[in-house]
């Protein structure tokens, strides 16, 4: 059931957990959600590192979408990363709104 006013956004993870991560903090989701995250919001992980992605009918549903660091090359040809920049294309021209760390933003 979703909550009326529920701001939906979307974290699109381009790394793999780090043995450290999962240990400490239980995986890079949460370390985003825990740092980003507000009261009241829901927020989902795609892994697209692993090709993982969000149905693109689903998109309008989400406030915004945070890009996570890797340790990829951004201008690779990896098909997970041409289908993130695909994605990042059509969110700018949906005018969404994106947060890029690092990998997210060269």
């Amino acid at each position: 059931m979703k909550v009326e006013g529920e701001k939906k956004y979307a974290l699109l993870l381009a790394a793999k957990d780090s043995d450290y991560v999962e240990k400490v903090y239980g995986g890079y989701y949460n370390v985003f959600v825990e740092a980003y995250g507000e009261e009241g919001e829901k927020w989902d992980l795609f892994r697209v590192v692993d090709n993982e992605f969000p149905d693109m009918a689903e998109l309008h549903n989400y406030e915004g979408f945070v890009v996570s660091g890797s340790p990829y090359d951004a201008y690779g040809n990896d098909n997970w990363i041409l289908k993130l920049c695909l994605l990042l294309q059509t969110l700018y021209f949906m005018q969404k709104k994106v947060l890029g760390i690092c990998f997210g933003h060269q």
